[in-house]
């Protein structure tokens, strides 16, 4: 169904409003996405803080325009992954719903085009990598560990000392 030039508007100004308020974005091109897999979907990325959108192919690249940005949109059907703070959450989120949304074929349902990430423009392969990099509890968790291995040594030099001192004491003692 067309749009009337408000809606058209207000359209614009939502996906002006989505691209200030988000940390970057995933541009994907969908093909054949059953409404209850881009529902399941929506719902998983949701708890991340994150919105996925079948955006008006037009009216977006009007509003990355108006951003300044340029990702060499062509025609056809588009949707869009708002990422907030998490980014990595909703990126494995991303890869795990496309190993999942298939064809009958064994096609991929959708396809990664770019993104945007504070700013800076990305390749269909960094986005790939964002799903890789581990979430944030696991770099706490990576974090804490390399600080438990740093304190451990400095507990064993500073255990060290004293027992070499005693040691050195005892064998003078002996002699």
């Amino acid at each position: 169904m067309a749009k009337t030039k408000t809606q058209k508007k207000e359209l614009l100004k939502q996906y002006n409003q989505k691209i200030a308020e988000s940390k970057g974005f995933i541009v994907l091109k969908p093909s054949k996405i059953t409404p209850n897999e881009a529902s399941d979907f929506r719902k998983e990325i949701f708890d991340f803080g994150s919105s996925f959108n079948v955006v008006k192919n037009s009216i977006f690249r009007l509003s990355l325009k108006e951003n300044n940005i340029d990702l060499g949109l062509d025609k056809g059907e588009y949707a869009v992954v708002f990422l907030s703070e998490d980014i990595v959450g909703p990126s494995k989120s991303l890869k795990k719903f496309m190993e999942n949304a298939k064809t009958a074929d064994g096609e991929s349902k959708i396809e990664i085009v770019s993104g945007i990430l504070d700013g800076s423009v990305l390749t269909k392969e960094q986005v790939t990598e964002l799903s890789e990099m581990p979430d944030k509890a696991g770099s706490v968790s990576m974090i804490l560990g390399i600080l438990d291995n740093a304190i451990s040594g400095v507990v064993y030099v500073l255990e060290d000392a004293p027992r070499s001192i005693a040691s050195i004491l005892d064998q003078a003692f002996k002699e």
